[in-house]
């Protein structure tokens, strides 16, 4: 092992292959599968087989025509421990051979293609002289003739053949099929454009400036420090559009999964089908696509969460990381690699610019940027100077002492009303899910721990259990405390308790919540958003992806 592979294992805590698995999509990973064959030695049938479980499987695969695959064996319904001793006996006593097959998880997918393999005049004469039995035939070949090649599945909807009718207009000459890769991307819906992209003057000299370095020879990193609203997506889409026209490609990653809907739409907008996604939102089999599309080159523009920075882009001159001060763009499993890093090491050795972007940087890119380590460029108004919004800081200990023990004040409950009342919509942001912070016991003051993280555990009223957020791990809710059975109460708030509140105050008013507890594979993200804009849903509550 050299010095590389160590570094690896040290900064990284990982092997390399943890980081090459974490680089590629899922589709490209193997399983393995055994096959079990019975052998030439069938002794057994005339001895005594004390093994549990042993003669079940050689009886099982002597049913089966002497082969079997391991999945078969789930039909005895033997315990794991005990399948795995049967198998090591049948394999030592050579009435059993095994072999391994290497599956890929994730084929690629297609469809199957007719094409009019004779003339047309010849296949028209054919199908005149048909009998009114074989009216489906005449069908295809009259479809087949006016578009000379279609996907099968299109054929038969439209005329109502069959596969039999299919095969057999190939097998008489008529026909010749073939397979067609298909792609599993789902399309992406363009956002409505009010006219051309223009400039601010700050925009201006800020693209001009960004323009200029991306040319260079090594570009090296950027910091675009511009306040909320001061338009930093349209100097990105500049930025883009110069890289395309360079014949280079470029990517976009943003911090949580929820901002892609929206950036999709707007990048699609400007650049049409050139545009993928990568997130682990999506599923395999569409995912794997999408990273084939980027590694062909088909695709030039990559809009991704931080696994993206790892997308096969063929000479890649942008990388943009928004909301670059985030912590979802460092790993928290192995290998607990930092997009960002990878950007910037990224952009060194393909001589592209990595752009940061933000309207709170971090302290560090923001230090380095004084320090003149990146090049610091800076949006200091708003778009079409919009002022900032006001901001008001309500003091919870005197709504406590006004008898307010809820979570939302009186000034935001009034604005709630006010908002509601205009036909308006409004979002709120908490940093916490679930419905408390955690319990705490009256008497001893202790508070349930996660026994593995060592952390406090958030109380869940849904399903009354106490849950890390961290692991995963949770437990039922007790009624005392374990300690010395006081009783205990709920401390803090979560986006559970505040729609609880919501739905107590304004019964009549619909309420939308966004978080962990909320998505999932069938309620998404897009799905919330989409049901939240279409309805006009009066209040959307939600942690940091809102």
């Amino acid at each position: 092992m050299d010095y590389a592979y160590f570094k690896n294992i040290i900064f990284y805590f990982c092997t390399f292959y943890d980081a090459i698995r974490t680089m590629l999509p899922a589709g490209l990973w193997f399983q393995s599968r055994q096959r079990f064959s019975l052998t030439e030695d069938r002794s057994w049938k005339d001895k005594t087989i004390r093994k549990d479980g042993a003669l079940a499987v050689l009886q099982l695969l002597e049913n089966l025509g002497g082969e079997g695959k391991e999945e078969n064996l789930s039909s005895l319904g033997l315990e794991e421990k005990v399948q795995e001793e049967a198998l090591a006996y049948l394999l030592r006593k050579k009435w059993l051979s095994a072999e391994t097959d290497l599956l890929r998880r994730i084929g690629d997918k297609t469809e199957k293609i007719a094409t009019l393999a004779a003339s047309p005049e010849e296949a028209m004469e054919y199908a005149s002289h048909r009998p009114k039995s074989a009216v489906m035939q005449k069908n295809v070949l009259e479809l087949m003739c006016s578009v000379g090649s279609a996907a099968v599945k299109e054929i038969c909807y439209f005329t109502g053949a069959s596969m039999p009718t299919i095969n057999r207009l190939e097998k008489l000459g008529y026909l010749r099929l073939s397979e067609r890769p298909v792609l599993r991307c789902r399309e992406i819906r363009p956002v409505k454009l009010d006219g051309p992209l223009i400039l601010n003057p700050d925009q201006s000299q800020c693209f001009e400036g960004l323009s200029g370095q991306m040319d260079l020879q090594e570009p090296g990193v950027a910091l675009l420090y511009g306040v909320t609203g001061s338009g930093k997506t349209s100097v990105y889409i500049k930025l883009i559009q110069k890289c395309l026209e360079n014949g280079k490609a470029a990517m976009l990653l943003v911090p949580e999964i929820a901002l892609t809907p929206q950036l999709l739409g707007l990048m699609a907008a400007y650049f049409g089908d050139r545009v993928a996604v990568l997130h682990s939102s999506l599923g395999a089999g569409e995912r794997y696509d999408q990273w084939k599309r980027v590694r062909s080159g088909e695709a030039k523009v990559v809009v991704g969460t931080r696994s993206a920075v790892f997308a096969p882009c063929t000479d890649p001159g942008l990388i943009i990381l928004d909301e670059e001060q985030e912590h979802s763009y460092k790993s928290e499993n192995p290998p607990r690699y930092s997009a960002k890093e990878v950007a910037i090491w990224r952009g060194a050795k393909e001589q592209a610019l990595v752009l940061l972007g933000s309207a709170t940087p971090s302290i560090e890119s923001m230090y380095r940027a004084k320090s003149g380590a990146y090049r610091l460029y800076t949006l200091k108004e708003r778009y079409n100077g919009k002022p900032l919004p006001a901001v008001e800081i309500v003091d919870m200990r005197e709504e406590l002492k006004m008898g307010n023990d809820l979570s939302l004040s009186v000034p935001l409950r009034h604005a709630l009303m006010d908002t509601r009342d205009a036909g308006k919509q409004t979002i709120l942001l908490l940093n916490r899910r679930g419905n408390s912070r955690a319990l705490v016991c009256v008497d001893c003051r202790e508070t349930p721990e996660c026994p593995r993280c060592s952390v406090r555990l958030t109380y869940h009223s849904a399903n009354n259990r106490l849950m890390c957020h961290y692991c995963g791990y949770s437990q039922p809710v007790t009624e005392r405390c374990p300690t010395c059975g006081g009783p205990l109460k709920t401390i803090g708030t979560g986006t559970q308790k505040v729609q609880t509140e919501l739905n107590q105050l304004f019964p009549e008013m619909e309420v939308d919540r966004m978080d962990a507890d909320t998505i999932s594979a069938v309620n998404t993200h897009e799905k919330i958003l989409d049901h939240f804009q279409k309805e006009k849903v009066p209040v959307l509550i939600g942690t940091q992806m809102v």
